[in-house]
């Protein structure tokens, strides 16, 4: 049975650029090491067959330091793998073709933006936790509209189960969001700048102390 309780904190997401092949797995260690306890493999221009090579290693890795090991989209991996669960977006796989793949026990996040009501539509139909975002510029999703902070008092006054809240946060700005006290932070550019991953970590939580 997965510890569902670790839906909490960091929430360190894999990056094309940022975490290439060849430094990927020693990267996480560094992230995991530094008490991190849930990550996420998001490559959307990884082959299949290089993606399930790397998401059967960090399964493995997550199981090692008892964290858990999301995979972005690719349902059909997760599932080959027995990964600890999947995230889903707009243009993604659906939410309920990957509940009915996956099964009950498996942790499933879905993105709902700016949309409160999107968040209690798949709350209602068993999400573990959805995600809100982007809240700043973020620097790997360029493209992101950027949502009002305002929006996570209302999604606290509604939903149950655990909000993330993502899209350029860095230490200095993750502090403007831990005064809504939400679950987790999803961030990609603040933990691996400067390759000082566990000073960057280290620093992070220290703001949300």
């Amino acid at each position: 049975m997965l510890d569902k309780s670790l839906l909490k904190g960091l929430y360190v997401l894999t990056d094309a650029t940022l975490t290439p092949d060849d430094t990927l797995l020693e990267q996480m260690e560094r992230v995991l090491k530094s008490g991190v306890c849930m990550i996420q493999y998001r490559n959307k221009y990884a082959s299949d067959e290089e993606a399930l090579k790397q998401c059967i290693r960090l399964q493995a890795l997550c199981d090692y330091y008892e964290a858990l090991f999301i995979v972005n989209d690719r349902l059909e991996i997760a599932h080959e793998i027995n990964a600890d669960g999947l995230h889903v977006g707009m243009d993604d796989v659906s939410y309920e073709e990957a509940r009915a793949l996956l099964g009950r026990d498996k942790i499933i996040g879905v993105s709902c933006y700016g949309d409160v009501q999107r968040a209690l539509h798949y709350e209602a139909l068993g999400a573990d936790y959805v995600a809100f975002g982007s809240f700043f510029a973020s620097p790997t999703k360029p493209n992101s509209t950027v949502v009002e902070h305002s929006l996570l008092k209302e999604a606290k006054a509604h939903l149950k189960i655990p909000i993330c809240a993502i899209g350029g946060i860095n230490q200095e700005n993750i502090v403007h969001l831990h005064a809504h006290d939400v679950a987790m932070y999803s961030v990609i550019s603040a933990v691996y700048k400067e390759d000082a991953i566990e000073e960057n970590i280290k620093a992070l939580y220290q703001r949300l102390e």
